[in-house]
């Protein structure tokens, strides 16, 4: 017996009904919302194409979105790692400091 509920959500004016785990429902409505967004914005700039073009178009975009997203994810994450660096050089420069005052002092 599956667990999973159905929720309704509407691409482009047509419902769907669509199976996932209980607990993401909102998600997923916020998915559906986000496709719509795309789908109507490009429908002002390229008025009237047809559905599958309008769905391939809208697939490009959000996928090039996620592209970004991950681009902007791995960038961060290089940030991070370089102000570590940058930290431990700090610190390793201070103890070697510390060790040449000692040095010169005998």
């Amino acid at each position: 017996m599956s667990n999973n509920v159905t929720v309704k959500i509407d691409i482009n004016g047509i419902k769907y009904p669509v199976s996932c785990i209980p607990g993401e429902e909102e998600r997923l409505i916020k998915s559906s919302q986000e496709v719509n967004r795309v789908i109507e914005d490009l429908s002002k700039v390229s008025g009237v194409v047809g559905e599958s073009r309008l769905l391939a178009m809208t697939s490009l975009i959000l996928a090039d979105k996620l592209i970004n997203h991950e681009a902007n994810k791995n960038t961060d994450l290089n940030l991070n790692q370089i102000e570590d660096l940058i930290d431990w050089l700090g610190k390793a420069s201070e103890r070697m400091n510390k060790v040449a005052m000692l040095l010169e002092n005998k």
